[in-house]
């Protein structure tokens, strides 16, 4: 306890001490131990080696991106899907999760460069029987006060550490951009693939057909010895192999019908009766009825920007940036750790007594500073700044890794949709081709021009240029969808978490 005078006489011989810290703190506080973070030089190609050729008005594709882009393919299915996905998705509640975890942890960060104020309060009651004459004493205290501390950032270990918090959200952020983006992109991929295995699956069910009507004349021809028992034989053969394809191809259906219920988490059977994925049985087949190759999305012209650009959109590379960036950052705190820190402390505390039924009242108030540093460490913290400066370059390493990746599958998807484009020519062409030969020898068969045997090989050439078409025209779509989701999407479509841990920061 001190007097009101001692109080007085303390708070006095402490205004030197208080400004000199002051000055120091001022003249300390923009020291820093590194330059700041510079991004770190990409091998980014100047253009797109597989680069498509488009009109100078169709729409850029990181325009494109930030909009409902899988709508451009007008399939209502499709939106049905993507929006029953992104209603509700464990993938995106776990990237929310995270990135409320990494805005908490920023917001705990930046709390470090404020003064922390504690309140402390007591009371005590003793009872004491010094005089049996005159009954026993009773004394009674209570205190209460704050406590204020506050580091002094002398090298940055703070604002360095929040810096690395931030990062990190960045990072967090850009992950769950593109959890999203892959979401759509695989819901967008099954529900094409689906189109295209149900429009094979029914070609194959009139390959099959064809083949089991070819089966049985073969066996009439064998019961009148007109033909040899292994000819049956070869023409069965074609019938299993056929029947085994159609069988193959159901269950890839059924396989896609699985993947997008898991993706939408819609019912299985409401799918399959929206893609018509239902197994058709052969006797309902008509093999008359053409192939609606219009149930497969046709995507519309783009154009690409410049690898440099459509790298500043892709969430894996923002990721890997932000990071790389967060690990910069923890070098400085790595260093700032092995000097000097400094930490003032205030007190300010009000103390009430009562004894032998007199009250007394004492108010103080203190203010010191603290300076302490590691003096011996064995090589702790230059271990430390050595595991951090590891920890970079690893970042780097993987910033650039990530950066290449990116650009051979946007290589890749352009390669893809370029030959798609050319195929889809072709395959028409040759359909086109097919038809005309199968209703040129279905008239020569019904004018006994031909036998039963080539209108089959007629049809099967058919079935196989329905094929040819049916898997360009997939591909050409899927390219499509590779492209949109490797750009990323653009700022105003980005993941926004909960609202429950929004802070803002001031640099």
């Amino acid at each position: 306890m001190h007097s009101n005078g001692d109080a007085e006489r303390s708070s006095i011989g402490t205004l030197p001490v208080r400004a000199a810290l002051l000055i120091t703190a001022n003249l300390l506080t923009a020291c820093t131990l590194q330059p700041d973070y510079q991004r770190a030089e990409l091998d980014v190609p100047g253009a797109w080696v597989n680069g498509a050729s488009a009109s100078s008005d169709a729409p850029n594709i990181v325009t494109m991106a930030g909009q409902d882009w899988w709508s451009r393919l007008h399939d209502p299915s499709i939106d049905r899907l993507v929006e029953a996905g992104l209603s509700d998705n464990p993938t995106l509640a776990e990237a929310a999760a995270r990135v409320d975890r990494a805005r908490a942890l920023a917001t705990g960060a930046n709390a470090g460069r404020l003064p922390g104020i504690t309140l402390e309060g007591s009371a005590t009651r003793a009872r004491e029987a010094a005089d049996p004459s005159s009954g026993p004493s009773v004394q009674k205290s209570a205190s209460f006060g704050a406590r204020a501390n506050w580091e002094v950032d002398l090298w940055g270990r703070v604002r360095e550490g929040t810096t690395a918090a931030r990062r990190r959200l960045d990072a967090r952020i850009a992950e769950a951009n593109g959890a999203r983006m892959s979401l759509i992109g695989d819901i967008v991929d099954n529900a094409i693939a689906l189109r295209a295995c149900v429009l094979t699956r029914k070609v194959l069910q009139s390959d099959l057909t064809s083949r089991e009507v070819e089966l049985g004349i073969a066996r009439k021809r064998l019961s009148f010895g007109a033909i040899a028992p292994v000819e049956v034989a070869a023409v069965q053969s074609n019938f299993l192999t056929a029947r085994t394809q159609r069988i193959a191809q159901q269950e890839m259906c059924a396989r896609l019908t699985n993947a997008l219920a898991a993706l939408s988490g819609l019912e299985a059977s409401t799918i399959r009766a929206e893609f018509g994925s239902e197994p058709v049985a052969m006797a309902n087949l008509n093999l008359l009825e053409p192939v609606d190759y219009d149930r497969i999305p046709i995507p519309p012209e783009t154009q690409l920007a410049l690898p440099a650009t459509i790298l500043l959109a892709n969430p894996d590379v923002l990721a890997a940036e932000n990071e790389a960036a967060a690990r910069w950052a923890e070098v400085a705190v790595a260093r700032a750790e092995r000097l000097p820190r400094l930490d003032l402390v205030g007190v300010l505390t009000g103390q009430w007594i009562r004894s032998f039924g007199v009250g007394t009242t004492f108010i103080s108030n203190s203010l010191g500073a603290t300076l302490s540093g590691p003096l011996l460490d064995g090589g702790a913290g230059a271990a430390n700044v050595r595991v951090a400066q590891a920890g970079y370059r690893e970042a780097v390493a993987q910033l650039q890794l990530i950066a290449r990746t990116t650009v051979r599958d946007l290589e890749d998807a352009l390669a893809a949709r370029q030959s798609a484009d050319l195929r889809v020519q072709t395959a028409q062409e040759s359909l086109e081709q097919a038809r005309f030969a199968l209703r040129a020898n279905s008239a020569r068969f019904e004018a006994g021009a031909i036998a039963q045997f080539e209108l089959g090989e007629t049809r099967r050439q058919l079935n196989r240029a329905q094929q040819d078409a049916i898997t360009a025209q997939t591909d050409r779509a899927q390219s499509w969808v590779a492209l949109v989701r490797r750009v990323g999407p653009a700022p105003s479509r980005q993941f926004t978490s909960t609202p429950e841990n929004e802070n803002s920061f001031n640099d």
